[in-house]
């Protein structure tokens, strides 16, 4: 009796396991996942231009603003387009740049690896380029 009892358990659970199992199988089948598009806004794309893509390595600028929130003075930077949204562009700088050696003060510029959302669209083709900008504003020396 008791082993009848067991057996009948084993196959009742036996059962209801691979009814289970099958109604997941049927919900990963249908699963479909949208990639999120890679594309930029068009405000955003009339600021940099149509040549950026992910991937792309291009010049960004590293600005030291002071307390007033003024620019006084800016360097260029070597970067690289990690990720393109809709209103943004994930850059990762491939140098260090530092804006002024200061004693006690270790942020005052960017160093290689680091990540920033560029939302401005300062973004240039060449160091000839992000440089001109960067005279033209009178943001370096």
């Amino acid at each position: 009796m008791k082993y009848s009892l067991l057996c009948c358990m084993l196959v009742s659970i036996t059962v209801l396991y691979s009814c289970r199992s099958g109604r997941k199988s049927e919900e990963i089948k249908n699963y479909d996942y949208e990639e999120p598009s890679a594309k930029m806004n068009s405000a955003l794309e009339n600021k940099v231009g149509g040549w950026i893509n992910e991937g792309a390595v291009c010049y960004g600028l590293v600005v030291g603003i002071d307390s007033d929130g003024k620019v006084i003075k800016g360097l260029p930077v070597k970067a690289k387009v990690v990720t393109i949204t809709s209103d943004s562009l994930k850059m990762k700088a491939l140098e260090k740049v530092s804006l002024a050696e200061v004693k006690g003060c270790s942020k005052m510029g960017i160093a290689k690896g680091e990540t920033w959302w560029e939302k401005d669209g300062d973004l240039f083709k060449t160091l000839d380029d992000a440089t001109a900008y960067l005279k033209e504003k009178g943001w370096m020396n």
